[in-house]
């Protein structure tokens, strides 16, 4: 298998954030694992964004470990998308800042 081929089992991450500091990994899985993360998820209504890309990422880091600063935007969009599912906004929200990204995140999955 070259280095750009992923395997073919399912996978999945949870990150946890707090609004105040940087988020961190929470889980990780593989197969079964991952099914558990999932339906958790379902379970307490936690909104899933499908991204394999963003979890092969994931995948390589550690339980509790903080996302990398080349990673912040990308998981910044994933952060817009679950704010937004649940009509909520992070603590200190600034709309001036966050405009064009809760724009783009609106674009993609929000009403026309």
């Amino acid at each position: 298998m070259s280095d750009n081929q992923r395997p073919s089992e399912s996978a999945a991450a949870a990150l946890t954030y707090s609004g105040k500091r940087t988020p961190i990994v929470s889980a990780l899985g593989i197969d079964e694992q991952a099914e558990e993360i999932l339906r958790l998820a379902r379970e307490f209504d936690v909104p899933v964004y499908q991204d394999e890309d963003l979890v092969h990422i994931l995948q390589q880091m550690n339980v509790g470990q903080a996302i990398p600063p080349d990673l912040y935007e990308w998981v910044a969009r994933v952060l817009a998308f679950a704010f937004f599912l649940k009509d909520k906004v992070p603590e200190g929200f600034s709309p001036t800042a966050t405009r064009s990204a809760y724009q783009r995140v609106r674009d993609a999955y929000g009403e026309d």
